[in-house]
């Protein structure tokens, strides 16, 4: 299902905060005597714009209704397309990092063991 409006509006608001944050880390009073060859200006920019770029990511991550199956979805193992069941140990997704081009992101995934082949698997949808 995707993001209702109020989870919406407060993602935008948080993104708008952290914006503030990156722009007041370029031109900020306390900036000038920081950043003065071209190198040292093109590093923040690009660090900052890495930030929120996975920032980005993994909030749409987070969103994806794929992303959490429900324990009454089948997931099949990647494997041997078994049935997986839900790790009982894991009481919330565990978190994963990706390298991404946007940076290192995270994402949650639930935790599946295949009964049949052992495998251990985070499923990224039905």
């Amino acid at each position: 299902m995707p993001l209702s409006q109020v989870a919406r509006e407060q993602l935008r608001q948080e993104f708008h905060r952290k914006a503030d944050a990156v722009f007041e880390s370029m031109f900020g009073p306390d900036e000038e005597e920081q950043l003065i060859t071209f190198t040292q200006r093109e590093t923040r920019v690009v660090e900052r714009g890495q930030e929120l770029e996975a920032w980005l990511l993994e909030q749409h991550l987070a969103a994806d209704q794929l992303a959490a199956p429900s324990e009454a979805d089948q997931v099949r193992c990647p494997r041997c397309d078994e049935l997986g069941v839900r790790d009982a140990d894991e009481r919330e997704p565990v978190p994963r990092f990706v390298v991404s081009r946007a940076g290192k992101a995270e994402l949650r995934r639930w935790k599946y063991r295949c009964p049949s082949c052992r495998t251990v698997f985070f499923p990224l949808g039905r």
